[in-house]
């Protein structure tokens, strides 16, 4: 039974990944029989694997016709990004009561590891480091379910749309940012922090929606 459910793990887990690389995109029908032929493994954890993927919102499922990569609609991504911020803001101040230097460092690693990635095109490994940057703040709180759910708002927002189509400029901006509200975490100031995380969500939104929504 554990095997099983080891093997139905990694299916999940390159499913997802599949995804972050746009190998599998929104509105794609999936079929589990190609799946497992392409993940080298049987239909059982193929199929259990896209029940669970289904159920956490990332694929949807219709009777008879099987499973496809769930469209991320402007609501639901109005209502991830409220979250996002409810949780950053919400946490920034245990975050910084919690901050030990151990922690304050790896939050550094990652935004050095964000602006490393940087080139001179958009490359989607750049959210996932985003992600990491910020996630890796809440971590400092030592909530281990936050740091979780944290992570999976995030994919589900993420794993929507072509990152290519983003501005360069905007890459850097978001370096710029990465940078102020590190230096607001490392000399403690809670309420310049929230008011940073606030204006990165704002500019999120701003440039991001157009591209998701970019047809309605």
């Amino acid at each position: 039974m554990k095997k099983n459910s080891n093997l139905t793990l990694k299916v999940y887990q390159r499913i997802i990944e599949l995804m972050l690389n746009y190998e599998i995109v929104p509105g794609q029908r999936l079929v589990f029989i190609d799946l497992a032929k392409q993940l080298g493994v049987s239909r059982t954890p193929v199929n259990n694997a896209l029940s669970i993927l289904a159920q956490e919102g990332y694929l949807d499922f219709v009777p008879n016709q099987g499973y496809s990569v769930h469209r991320l609609t402007r609501k639901e991504a109005e209502n991830l990004y409220d979250i996002r911020e409810v949780l950053e803001v919400g946490f920034i101040g245990p975050a910084i009561r919690n901050m030990t230097e151990k922690k304050l460092q790896a939050v550094k690693k990652h935004k050095a590891d964000y602006e490393k990635a940087i080139s001179t095109h958009v490359d989607r490994k750049l959210f996932i480091l985003d992600t990491e940057f910020h996630a890796g703040i809440l971590d400092m709180a030592g909530n281990d379910i936050l740091s979780f759910r944290y992570r999976d708002i995030c994919q589900k927002i993420f794993l929507r749309f072509r990152t290519e189509d983003l501005r360069l400029n905007r890459i850097m901006e978001i370096r710029d940012e990465h940078n102020e509200l590190f230096e607001a975490i490392r000399i403690k100031d809670v309420e310049r922090s929230k008011e940073l995380i606030r204006h990165h969500h704002k500019n999120s939104r701003k440039n991001l929606f157009p591209i998701i929504f970019k047809d309605e």
